[in-house]
């Protein structure tokens, strides 16, 4: 009686094992593949909006900031900025984005500025 109680555990102890096993693998992603939009900037007196994005890493490259310009639903790509994956601080200037960005993966990053002439 006692081991016929014993198989029982260990049957829905292997049974729930199982089933975790396959809910982790159906529900397991190596890499994000959303980008992340950080800010979304309206241009004074101009006709389109600029974007600045996360682009997470994957197998062949690290993860860096994008700037988009979006024009009639077109985007352009502006600028990569490869090696920053944090925006600190954003402004604009006339007719020129300064971005600080760094590296949170680098222990001594320090804060990088950033100028991109505005078309």
């Amino acid at each position: 009686m006692r081991s016929r109680k014993i198989l029982i555990g260990l049957g829905i102890l292997i049974f729930a094992l199982v089933f975790f096993s396959l809910y982790q693998l159906s529900n397991f992603t190596l890499f994000d593949n959303e980008f992340e939009v950080i800010e979304s900037i309206k241009v004074p007196d101009k006709d389109y909006i600029l974007k600045i994005y996360h682009i997470p890493s994957n197998a062949t490259s690290q993860s860096y900031i994008q700037i988009r310009k979006i024009e009639n639903g077109i985007e352009d790509v502006l600028e990569n900025y490869e090696r920053f994956n944090h925006l600190e601080n954003y402004a604009l200037a006339r007719d020129t984005l300064v971005l600080s960005v760094r590296d949170l993966g680098n222990a001594k990053a320090e804060i990088v500025i950033k100028k991109i002439p505005l078309p």
